[in-house]
């Protein structure tokens, strides 16, 4: 009975044994020939961005630019990352040679200093005329290739160049002033700078007040003038911007009228003479400091579309305090999408837009050669709002909008015309500026110093401006329009012209546009600066670059290598400038590149993205996501009619 019971356990556990083999290979075999493993886990396609970026912040990315090698525009003297075959300020060719004839008005016989180096050479007289600068012309062309004489510049490229005019150094005594470096006619024009003060106001009692405080993250000097708020508390003061000699003020005076100590003023100066991108980089390191810590405080803001500019307006001036350099994340009302970059970049882009629209009433295209934007001298006419805010009021958050912008490390398509942005920096405006306001009223002023006979002209001391619905005639001095304009008083004439165009007409916007941009950012810290510069860190790069575009995109895992991802590239490669453009608008939020390109762009505050490309299912582009087409023609991006912003794939 032990036997057969024995006998019986051995073949169950040989059938068990057999089962289990037979199993295992069936299972063995499945994996091996049947199985379909799934993909690992991709942070991007789980839509894990966040997970997936370097931990970069802004201001370490230039830190890899310093061992870069550089090259210098011959016309506005920006050094390049030798990668770059043209001057990102002007748009120069890298080959191109520029011949500048320096003329400077002096009663002396006329001397020549000739220097020449690879990309730059320089002529310099004492009294320059217009026959000689036409021969020399001619012989320079004829001996030179690639050369681009004073006459031949757009109107981009004059822009740049005058960033150099003035620039701050050190004279025999070490202190800092102000030098000019060439001018643009053979007239020495006086030179001016805008700058703000305080003005007491005595009390019913014949005393003054204390000065308020300012709204300054980091106290300011006590000579800075207060904001619109404190000037509610401190009724015995009121703030004034003025047209000030150059002569006349300190070259360490800010536009504020605050002085920075000379040990700074030093420090600031050979900052300033750095390559940009090492400017750059110590600017986003300063600006760093301002930014109010999350955790502290920090500000939600929920926005209509359709009221965007209104809002924006209204809660720039609202902002007390802290609150002014303090981290905001925005949610447009009636879309779920979380601010972690895009959100922002998208509202910056909408404000900017909206500020800029003629019906607005703040600003208008002045110089149509480089439809740059200028202070509307109407704007208390045409300005609206629905709560009735003064334009005033309006121009002092469009202040603090791009001081916010500055401190958020954003780019805007704001492009101010070059006389707001040297009258933000406090840089010497002269007759030369008047050119980029309106090239004929420049040329026209500069015939009338050049030529006799003034009085044929018919003109007085008078300029036509529209006020409200009227044009009339503003004296530019008592009883102006009854003086007539002689050789005599022409100078003078001028001279008054030249302060009206750039300031007079101007003057209260202009305060409170530059109150607004200082109670962001303390205004040492711009001062290392020249205008295009400014631009360049506000505005960033409008010209879209495909090749730094793709070698800062991440792709999905299934995307590495493959065809459809070949032919995004191909077709974005193919695309007219506006439309990438546009297509990066609609992937970022934002149609403009920052100034360290495509690895700037930013995702929360201060930490760096990396561009996306994710497999989508879906039969559309959206964000990041490319559908997997089986062929490269229908990997096509077009505009949904009706709606530019909107793109949809064929």
């Amino acid at each position: 009975m032990a036997a057969i019971d024995l006998s019986s356990f051995k073949y169950v556990a040989i059938a068990v044994g057999v089962a289990i083999a037979l199993l295992a290979f069936a299972n063995w075999a499945y994996y091996k020939y049947c199985f379909v493993p799934p993909p690992p886990p991709d942070p991007l396609r789980n839509g894990q961005f966040l997970s997936f970026m370097p931990g970069l912040k802004r201001q370490d990315l230039d830190g890899f630019q310093h061992d870069v090698e550089l090259w210098s525009c011959s016309v506005c003297e920006f050094q390049n990352a030798i990668t770059k075959p043209d001057c990102l300020l002007c748009g120069t060719r890298r080959d191109i040679r520029f011949i500048d004839i320096h003329a400077v008005a002096q009663p002396k016989p006329a001397t020549f200093a000739r220097s020449f180096s690879s990309n730059y050479i320089q002529v310099t007289s004492t009294r320059a005329s217009s026959s000689f600068h036409a021969t020399a012309s001619r012989m320079y062309s004829m001996a030179f290739e690639n050369v681009v004489l004073p006459e031949d510049l757009n109107s981009q490229q004059r822009s740049a160049r005058m960033r150099k005019q003035w620039i701050r150094q050190l004279d025999i005594h070490g202190v800092v002033r102000w030098a000019r470096r060439f001018l643009e006619s053979a007239q020495v024009p006086d030179a001016h700078v805008i700058q703000l003060n305080t003005v007491p106001m005595p009390s019913a009692l014949g005393s003054l007040s204390p000065v308020a405080e300012s709204p300054h993250t980091t106290p300011p000097s006590p000579a800075a003038c207060p904001s619109p708020e404190d000037q509610k508390d401190a009724p015995a003061q009121t703030c004034q911007v003025t047209w000030q000699p150059l002569d006349s003020i300190p070259a360490n005076a800010t536009v504020l009228g605050t002085m920075v100590p000379s040990a700074t003023a030093t420090s600031l100066l050979e900052i300033s003479k750095l390559p940009f991108y090492m400017k750059y980089s110590w600017f986003l390191h300063q600006i760093d400091d301002l930014v109010v810590p999350y955790d502290e405080l920090h500000i939600k803001v929920r926005v209509d579309r359709r009221t965007v500019v209104a809002e924006a307006v209204e809660n720039l001036s609202s902002y007390p305090g802290r609150a002014l350099c303090a981290i905001v994340r925005y949610e447009f009302a009636g879309e779920s999408a979380q601010d972690a970059g895009a959100v922002q970049r998208e509202w910056y882009m909408l404000v900017s837009e909206g500020l800029l629209v003629e019906s607005n009433g703040l600003f208008v295209v002045l110089n149509r050669e480089d439809n740059s934007y200028f202070i509307n001298p109407n704007s208390s006419h045409a300005w609206t709002h629905p709560n009735r805010m003064d334009h005033l009021q309006a121009f002092h958050a469009v202040g603090r909008f791009l001081g916010r912008s500055l401190l958020d490390g954003q780019v805007i398509p704001m492009h101010l015309n070059p006389v707001l942005l040297k009258a933000i920096l406090g840089v010497p405006l002269t007759l030369d500026d008047v050119e980029s306001l309106d090239r004929t009223v420049y040329k026209g002023l500069v015939y009338l110093l050049e030529h006799d006979n003034a009085h044929e002209l018919a003109l007085t001391f008078s300029a036509t401006e529209t006020r409200g619905d009227d044009v009339v005639e503003v004296d530019l001095v008592e009883n102006g329009h009854l003086r007539p304009v002689t050789d005599a008083n022409k100078a003078d004439y001028v001279r008054l012209m030249v302060r009206y165009l750039m300031f007079g007409r101007i003057e209260a916007q202009l305060l409170a546009l530059i109150q607004g941009v200082y109670d962001i950012v303390p205004p040492e810290l711009v001062m290392p600066f020249d205008h295009k510069e400014f631009e360049l860190i506000l505005c960033g790069l409008s010209q879209v670059d495909v090749s730094d575009w793709k070698a800062n995109t991440v792709t999905s895992s299934n995307l590495v290598n493959s065809k459809p991802l070949e032919w995004f590239w191909e077709v974005v490669e193919g695309m007219s400038p506006p439309d990438r453009s546009k297509l990066l608008q609609f992937a970022t939020g934002s149609s403009r590149v920052p100034v360290q390109g495509f690895k700037g762009k930013r995702e929360s505050h201060d930490q760096v993205v990396v561009m996306a490309c994710v497999l989508s299912r879906a039969d559309q582009l959206r964000r990041g996501n490319l559908p997997f087409y089986p062929q490269g023609r229908a990997v096509r991006v077009r505009r949904v009619p009706g709606n530019p912003r909107v793109l949809q794939s064929n």
